[in-house]
């Protein structure tokens, strides 16, 4: 069984850290992903005295253990010893967590702080791995809005989560950016360092008189603190708080004022000694230091309560307490109404005029005829042809076998890879070939090589290596400079990047995540903004990309932006995070999607990952200087958006090939969106095709490069069309039921119960019931009731109908 941490504590302990188990993210325990956890008569459990594994390992027993533990994340403690400074001075690792939710601040923060070569990035923000000594200790910092930075010291102690660890809400990994390096690499955090940090962190509101260590916690009126392990402690201590907005509210038997709280009866519970209701003492005490039955001492937490009271499960009782609060509902918002009033025909128990255009006018993928299943003839562009049908879930392996420059980068990274995945491998080599001639070699039709590549599969498909294949790569071919971020906290910071250096590659994992905070309708204006940004760099091939001005710097025109991404997510994550906007407004066709199922077998790798060929350094150097060294120093200088090549098609024939089958793609764009640069894209990885076989003097884009282009990218737009219409939804209720679906499809025939533990509580049972009625009425789903032989509760099996399934 591998979990995260039978993954990365041995090489770890390698390194020098101290890794220690984390409770399962699935686990149902308040310090879920997060808390060091012990797996004990099988159930998770805090891990007792977890504090003394930063200053000697874990005895071979305990080890084992942890090893088996089932879905256990992994944590570093901080504090372990890792070398002497030039002084003599033992040094110690510590962390420094980034948690700024405003982007500028970021940005301050992360640019005033010392460089590390191990970082890692979960849901927000990173965190930055040092060596200090024990003058350094933990502390918080905050500003107006909140938590700015965690100082995480090993003296009071600490932990932090580390790769590849599931985050408990996302179910996103969390991700190394740089390293792991040993830990008596790790670069030294001085004084010095903290004094220039804390400068930044003034202008970012922190006030220096109000700095607390770690372990003096802020007081609420009530001493329930926010655990920040615990998904629900921030209602439970705005709750304990404010006793009287939601206790008189609960109908609790003999209900009265006491010693600044309550107290009541326990009617939910029998009496210890029999008495009848009436006759029982006021045992349960609700006090804002906590809430306590002295009959039996059962103790509670405000949510505990409202369960206990109301009969509920514990999402209702949240909520309840949240509106009884005033808080702000951060869940799931289901339109009941909304879905009763919904017509058969929808795909969610709703009317078609319910879907955004783009869902009611795609094709279904039995009307759609096949032309990317087989190498097309010329003459197969004309018209009448629509775009294919993709085969199977999996970019076909025929795309991935390419001749040439990215041939051979695939064939490396696939080579080099303990979890090999061929289809990533190719992504990851377009990208660096296309970013290598960037800016200087252009298409037939003019277009650039730069592309915007989505990665989506499971965990486990080895995606993370194609994606640290890159700066390697690039790294080795003396291209590292045009390695960009891998994530952006505002349209500003894309501007300035693009300013700064205009031909970029950036790898973002956990791009699912990124988007989810662009199209956060409650986020900031700044982070809307970037998917505009995207938009307009994808289209500038050999053209100047007007930028916007700042108070504390001009606008200066972008000449030539030639920026790629190579975009990493769950197909869930993705889906969840785009909206109809989305497809509308462009964002999403200019993506090549490559997706995979596949979860690779691990094995060791053939060669090792940091030896790049030399022929594969020679032909990305060639490629990038193909004008001479000064002309890339230069370029764009004077003649502002002059291409140093052009490539060329091979005849005439070739030509007209393109062109109608680009003719073809405006047609059918008319109605479908998701394919208006199909085309566009096509030409793209022709020329890299091209480029990375004849190298970059002469390319010259010839049918088998055509077709190739134009099979990859038929796959992708049909791949893409099929996936909006299963995943997409306008609204959240809409989503909810095609997850349904999709489980109750991909089970075949499912029991109610096993459908509500496959949903893992995102629902209430009465919505998990109000959805299925309405795909029942819809006749999208059957619902059968099987009376047990002996009689008693019948059992509940859901399976789709067979018109739907046909």
């Amino acid at each position: 069984m591998t979990t995260p941490f039978s993954q990365a504590a041995p090489d770890l302990i390698a390194l020098g850290y101290s890794p220690i188990p984390l409770i399962s993210p699935d686990a149902p325990h308040k310090g879920r992903g997060k808390a060091p956890g012990d797996w004990r008569s099988g159930a998770w459990q805090g891990l007792s005295r977890w504090q003394r594994f930063r200053d000697g390992p874990p005895s071979s027993f305990e080890m084992n253990l942890w090893l088996k533990a089932p879905g256990a994340n992994v944590g570093i403690v901080m504090g372990t010893p890792a070398g002497r400074d030039d002084e003599g001075e033992p040094l110690f690792v510590i962390g420094v967590d980034f948690d700024a939710a405003d982007p500028d601040a970021l940005d301050t923060l992360l640019g005033s702080a010392p460089f590390s070569p191990m970082v890692k990035r979960g849901q927000k923000g990173e965190t930055r791995l040092f060596r200090a000594r024990k003058t350094i200790k933990t502390a918080v910092y905050d500003g107006p809005e909140g938590r700015l930075i965690d100082l995480l010291a090993g003296f009071d102690t600490r932990q932090t989560v580390v790769p590849p660890s599931v985050h408990p809400d996302t179910g996103a990994a969390y991700v190394w950016t740089a390293g792991p390096v040993p830990a008596e690499q790790l670069p030294i955090f001085t004084a010095d360092d903290l004094a220039v940090l804390e400068e930044a962190l003034e202008t970012c509101g922190w006030e220096r008189n109000r700095t607390r260590a770690a372990t003096d916690r802020p007081r609420k009126p009530a001493p329930a603190e926010i655990d920040p392990d615990d998904l629900w402690s921030e209602v439970k201590a705005a709750a304990m708080g404010n006793l009287s907005a939601w206790v008189p509210h609960l109908d609790l038997y003999g209900l009265r004022k006491a010693r600044g709280g309550y107290e009541c009866v326990e009617a939910w519970r029998p009496s210890s000694t029999g008495r009848l209701l009436a006759d029982r003492k006021l045992n349960l005490s609700i006090q804002p230091d906590g809430i306590k039955d002295w009959g039996s001492n059962n103790t509670y937490s405000s949510i505990d309560l409202v369960m206990a009271a109301r009969a509920c499960d514990q999402h209702e009782a949240t909520d309840w307490l949240r509106e009884r609060l005033g808080l702000k509902d951060e869940g799931v918002v289901i339109d009941l109404a909304a879905m009763l009033a919904r017509s058969k025909r929808s795909d969610m128990g709703g009317c078609d005029d319910d879907l955004p255009e783009p869902l009611r006018v795609a094709p279904k993928m039995g009307e759609l005829s096949p032309i990317a299943s087989q190498k097309p003839a010329v003459a197969g562009f004309d018209d009448g042809a629509q775009l294919a049908a993709p085969s199977s879930t999996d970019l076909p392996d025929r795309l991935t076998r390419v001749p040439g420059l990215v041939g051979q980068i695939a064939d490396f990274i696939e080579d080099s890879a303990r979890r090999p995945n061929r289809a990533f491998a190719i992504g990851a080599a377009l990208l660096i070939v296309g970013t290598a001639a960037g800016r200087k070699i252009a298409g037939p039709t003019g277009s650039g090589t730069h592309l915007y590549v989505l990665g989506l599969a499971d965990t486990g498909s080895g995606k993370d290596h194609a994606l640290d294949a890159i700066p390697t790569i690039m790294g080795a071919a003396s291209l590292q400079q045009h390695v960009g971020k891998g994530e952006f906290m505002s349209h500003q910071a894309v501007y300035r990047d693009l300013m700064r250096q205009p031909l970029t590659l950036c790898p973002m994992d956990e791009f699912g995540s990124f988007l989810k905070k662009v199209n956060n309708r409650n986020g900031a204006g700044s982070e809307k903004a970037i998917t505009g940004v995207l938009r307009t760099a994808w289209g500038k091939s050999f053209s100047t990309m007007p930028s916007p001005g700042w108070a504390t710097q001009g606008s200066e025109p972008i000449h030539s932006p030639a920026f790629s991404l190579f975009g990493m997510a769950t197909d869930r994550d993705f889906y969840t995070a785009i909206d109809g906007g989305d497809v509308d407004n462009g964002f999403l066709n200019r993506f090549l999607l490559i997706a995979t199922k596949k979860r690779p077998e691990t094995r060791h790798p053939l060669v090792s990952r940091h030896q790049v060929p030399d022929e594969i350094i020679d032909g990305l150097m060639g490629i990038y200087n193909v004008a001479g060294p000064l002309y890339s120093g230069t370029m764009h200088n004077g003649r502002a958006n002059e291409p140093a090549v052009a490539a060329r098609f091979a005849s005439d024939a070739v030509q007209r090939a393109f062109e109608a089958f680009e003719n073809k793609m405006i047609r059918r764009a008319a109605n479908e969106p998701l394919v208006a640069r199909t085309a566009e894209m096509a030409i793209r990885l022709a020329t890299i095709r091209a480029v990375g076989i004849l190298g970059a003097q002469d390319p010259i884009v010839t049918l088998d490069d055509l077709e190739w282009g134009i099979d990859f990218c038929t796959w992708s737009a049909e791949r893409l069309i099929s996936d909006v219409a299963e995943h997409m939804a306008e609204t959240p209720l809409q989503a909810e039921s095609k997850r349904i679906q999709r489980l109750i499809r991909a089970r075949g025939r499912i029991k109610h119960r096993d459908l509500l533990r496959a949903l893992g509580g995102r629902l209430r049972t009465r919505e998990v019931e109000d959805i299925v009625k309405g795909l029942k009425d819809a006749e999208i789903i059957a619902v059968d009731k099987v009376i047990p032989p002996t009689g008693g509760t019948p059992t509940v099996w859901y399976s789709i109908t067979e018109d739907e399934a046909a």
